[in-house]
């Protein structure tokens, strides 16, 4: 191997790994996400209009729920996005208003209930 290749590959071993996201950062992510499902569905005029904006929108954000329930996974980080989530519950009480109201609304359309489905399991 040239010395070229052999420093490289010593480079490309000690970069930095890329940070990890904090809890409170995972928490910011996923209820931004949800607020973007929750704004594709109350955007549309009817239930099933709503439910495939909703699904789109889901897929699109996916990630933000995924790294979001995997957070149960470790106790410690888990306390620190509860926490959070305690801390600043009045800038998102709107949110859980506006999801009931949506889901009120739509309760027996399929996809639109697969939406919040999806969001608490993803």
């Amino acid at each position: 191997m040239t010395r070229v290749a052999l420093l490289c590959l010593a480079l490309a071993a000690c970069k930095d790994k890329p940070r990890e996201a904090t809890p409170e950062e995972i928490t910011e992510r996923a209820w931004a996400a949800h607020d973007l499902v929750v704004a594709a569905g109350e955007g549309q005029s009817t239930c099933p209009a709503a439910g495939a904006a909703m699904q789109k929108v889901f897929v699109a954000n996916r990630q933000a729920f995924v790294d979001a329930i995997a957070l149960d996974r470790d106790k410690a980080r888990l306390e620190q996005a509860t926490a959070y989530m305690e801390a600043h519950q009045d800038r998102y009480a709107d949110l859980a208003e506006r999801m009931e109201k949506l889901q009120d609304r739509c309760v027996q359309d399929a996809t639109v209930q697969a939406a919040f489905a999806q969001m608490d399991n993803p």
